[in-house]
């Protein structure tokens, strides 16, 4: 007859210890393949939203322009269409969306928690959580100054002289309240380092940052030649992950 065998507390103890000891070793390992996961899923996105630029650039000659009625019904963007200057945008209405196979600009998997319902400004869902170089590609800015007719049309498809040294998309964000930043929204538009006045020569700022560093102290970018970079955060808002990863200039966002 066997005698009946069972755990000393010391034994169970061991037996936690390294329980314990394997999941703190296995856990940021899971963790990093899951964020590499949503990084590969983001260079995907923005690969997408390349090509659905160029094709129609292709189509048209130009470039899709950012925000062409901003100056005045204000209800277009890259991105998609409002019915009123002050409702959501439709991603299916945006110009791109014949070229985003469901018309919709995927979002960032690792951009979950932004704020959108009752908060101010927070009306570009559709945007996925990306911003256009809306200074440099996705306007005549650099041409023609700010302003209006500046607005109205992307750059020519042929016009940006360093395409692989221009940033197209980026991953973006933006801080709210704007001085104190409390919380994300979603936000269309990769702020170039500082605003362009009326003459393109004419700069000022610096702007408030939009570029949303938020893969473990990465920003995803496709530029203008298509490759897909992870560029470190090197100036801006650290605490919330907003800013720039290039010099404190515009050379990276100016289209010559």
């Amino acid at each position: 007859m066997f005698g009946k065998t069972a755990f000393s507390l010391i034994e169970l103890l061991v037996v936690l210890a390294v329980l314990g000891l394997l999941v703190m070793i296995l856990l940021p390992v899971g963790v990093r393949s899951l964020e590499a996961a949503r990084r590969a899923e983001c260079e995907s996105n923005l690969r997408q939203l390349f090509l659905a630029n160029a094709a129609y650039a292709a189509e048209t000659g130009r470039y899709v322009a950012a925000a062409p009625d901003i100056f005045g019904a204000n209800r277009q963007r890259w991105h998609g269409a409002r019915a009123s200057g002050s409702g959501a945008f439709d991603g299916t209405q945006g110009p791109l969306a014949r070229f985003l196979g469901d018309g919709r600009v995927r979002r960032c998997p690792s951009f979950p928690d932004y704020r959108q319902d009752a908060t101010a400004n927070a009306f570009e869902a559709a945007c996925g959580g990306y911003g256009y170089n809306d200074r440099g590609v996705g306007s005549q800015i650099y041409l023609l100054g700010y302003g209006a007719a500046a607005m109205q049309k992307g750059m020519p498809a042929g016009g940006i002289q360093r395409p692989a040294a221009t940033v197209m998309f980026t991953d973006a964000a933006f801080g709210q309240p704007y001085n104190n930043p409390r919380y994300l929204i979603e936000y269309s538009f990769a702020e170039a380092y500082f605003f362009v006045g009326a003459t393109p020569a004419q700069l000022y700022g610096p702007a408030r940052p939009s570029i949303h560093f938020r893969h473990g102290g990465y920003a995803g970018v496709v530029w203008c030649d298509g490759h897909v970079t992870h560029e470190a955060q090197k100036l801006g808002n650290f605490a919330s992950g907003l800013g720039w990863f290039g010099p404190p200039d515009n050379s990276l966002f100016d289209p010559f």
